[in-house]
């Protein structure tokens, strides 16, 4: 991982002077800057370490007018190189300044004490003990301070050297993430097009990488990579980039955008964020979000947990899990606080209702916490929103955790395993409720039973959920309706008798068993009646339909099934060798070969059957 260092402190205390000395280059690039003689927007150069290799460096301005382009350049560093003139010690700035610092996530800090050829040895020990002041009971309190001239060179080897210990403290992050870059310039190349600059903030990028633009999920690629004028075929985390791009035009681009690799960032309007505050502001007041290298005015809402705030911007704008913001006043932009992103597209909450928050260790069990305990389930949708992550970087880790039988899923509905039990439960529970309530009616609608058990399940994933719990003998299902396995339809006595005597008739005939208008005339009943009692006894389970008219009762159909091993002696069959056999036509030979085939009694090849 590359290092970024950048520079902090008051107007006029001698920062763009010290890094021209340090290596060389004026940071000062704007017309209006060399006139003016101050820094008005972020400058850039580098410093060559041992070690580390070039390392960038930002110039930010110290003039409070300039407050936001400051925190553009500061949002990214891992270095921060605090400059305090000798002759005037620590001002207003340098207060405003090393409050940002700490509330971003840099890491180390090193103070130049500027113009201390101005000063006399007791001058210098007096800054010395004011800056000590400032740094103390931080974590910046044992950071070296620098006594340099800038314009005789002197204290700037000790500078470097301090600088150097700083880098190689600085922590070097590891985790593989998809790569982004908050776009500060954007400029055009004759002859190469689009070219947008900025600090890498996360991952690498590579020369043809395919990226987005944010706001307004801008396909581009990545055509050449510069770095400090030089061409390199890659570019990683913290180091200043220029990305010259293939698919948008110059002008669709603009400061405050993000580029980024697919799945590194989100298009959101409403974020949560966890905020160390200076300044708690007063809940729906409108605020100055600095994020990026964007300025957005949002609304900030205040929960219980103060440190939990929900911001709800004006505008779209780009951003990251764990990305650093810093949150001033509307008017006057007086500091507030500074802290990171949470959940990039958050849900709108009333007063008084908490974020859910993810914490914990591994990737492996933050999605296991964010599927959570509902017996309602999880969409990957939602599971994805809580942890900023998209499906595609999701996903390995949802298999995984299927074959560890940790979660169970059902066409992008997640359950933790003890849930989905308490969830099949409630809905079982609530199917022999209604049974008990519906006696003669064996299969019910599949929403009712829902709606009993308070349950959300819909769609597919409740198809699925349905066929697994028919897959384990819990259930049975038709269609849309389902019923308890053992639940038996309770007949009336009425009923009872006449569904005796339709069976009666039925079993006289082993294969070519009467119909409904046979046994209408057999039992002297109407249509209606016979076509009824055949239904009622079909939920009872005691007859049936295998289709095309043809009815039998369980017990036929077990001796047909005993018939068929019988005949067929292991060896593959023909329908009309059945029919051969058991005396009988197409009529009742078809619908009983394809009934045996969807119970997966016989598998059909081709003219060919086979009992399994």
């Amino acid at each position: 991982m590359a290092k970024l260092i950048g520079t902090a402190g008051h107007i006029d205390h001698g920062k763009t002077t010290l890094i021209r000395a340090l290596t060389g280059i004026d940071a000062d690039r704007l017309p209006e800057e060399k006139e003016r003689g101050m820094t008005i927007d972020i400058g850039f150069a580098y410093l060559d370490f041992p070690v580390h290799g070039r390392v960038s460096i930002v110039d930010v301005p110290g003039h409070e007018k300039f407050l936001r382009n400051m925190l553009v350049g500061a949002l990214g560093i891992d270095v921060a190189l605090l400059c305090v003139s000798a002759d005037e010690g620590v001002m207003p700035q340098t207060r405003e300044h090393f409050q940002i610092l700490k509330l971003l996530p840099v890491e180390q800090l090193v103070v130049a004490l500027t113009r201390s050829d101005l000063v006399e040895a007791d001058g210098i020990a007096v800054a010395t003990e004011e800056v000590r002041d400032l740094l103390k009971d931080t974590r910046f309190a044992n950071s070296p301070i620098i006594p340099v001239s800038a314009l005789k060179s002197e204290g700037l080897d000790l500078l470097r050297a301090d600088l150097d210990k700083a880098l190689s403290a600085s922590h070097d992050d590891q985790a593989k993430e998809p790569w982004y870059l908050p776009i500060d310039r954007v400029f055009s190349v004759k002859g190469h097009g689009c070219v947008a600059t900025g600090t890498l903030a996360q991952g690498e990028v590579k020369v043809g990488d395919l990226a987005f633009l944010e706001p307004g999920h801008i396909e581009v690629r990545v055509r050449a990579i510069h770095t400090h004028g030089d061409a390199i075929e890659k570019s990683e985390e913290g180091r200043r980039t220029a990305l010259n791009l293939s698919g948008v035009r110059v002008e669709d681009v603009q400061r405050g955008m993000v580029l980024g690799a697919p799945g590194a960032l989100f298009e959101t309007q409403i974020f949560d964020a966890h905020i160390d505050w200076l300044s708690i502001p007063k809940h729906a007041s409108r605020v100055r979000v600095s994020i990026g290298s964007e300025e957005v005015i949002a609304k900030v809402f205040i929960g219980a947990d103060t440190e939990l705030a929900q911001f709800r911007c004006e505008s779209r704008i780009a951003c990251a899990v764990n990305q650093p913001l810093i949150v001033r006043k509307y008017s006057p932009p007086d500091l507030l606080g500074g802290g990171r992103v949470l959940i990039p597209q958050a849900r709108l909450r009333k007063r008084g209702e908490q974020a859910r928050i993810i914490k914990a260790e591994g990737p492996e069990e933050s999605v296991y916490q964010a599927i959570g305990d509902s017996i309602n389930g999880t969409t990957t949708e939602e599971v994805c929103r809580l942890l900023g992550k998209t499906a595609q970087a999701l996903g390995t880790i949802f298999e995984d955790m299927l074959k560890a039988d940790r979660v169970k899923g059902f066409a992008g509905l997640w359950f933790q395993n003890s849930a989905f039990e308490k969830g099949a439960q409630a809905f079982l529970s609530s199917l022999a409720k209604l049974h008990e309530q519906a006696p003669g009616q064996a299969y019910l609608p599949r929403e009712k039973v829902l709606a009993e058990a308070k349950l959300k399940w819909a769609g597919k994933p409740l198809d699925r959920i349905v066929s697994a719990l028919v897959e384990e003998g819990r259930l049975q299902a038709t269609g849309t309706v389902v019923k308890l396995p053992e639940f038996r339809v309770r007949l009336t006595p009425r009923q009872r008798e006449f569904l005796d005597r339709a069976i009666s008739e039925l079993v006289k005939e082993p294969v070519n068993t009467p119909g409904v208008h046979d046994l209408a005339r057999l039992l002297s009943a109407p249509h209606q009646a016979v076509e009824e009692i055949l239904k009622i006894g079909g939920q009872a389970g005691e007859i049936i339909s295998i289709g095309e008219g043809v009815f039998y009762t369980p017990v036929q159909l077990e001796m047909l099934k005993s018939r068929i091993v019988k005949f067929a002696d292991g060896k593959p069959f023909a329908a009309t060798a059945v029919r051969d056999a058991f005396g009988t036509t197409r009529k009742y030979v078809i619908p009983l070969l394809e009934y045996l085939d969807s119970i997966r009694f016989t598998t059909r090849v081709g003219d060919m059957r086979a009992i399994n």
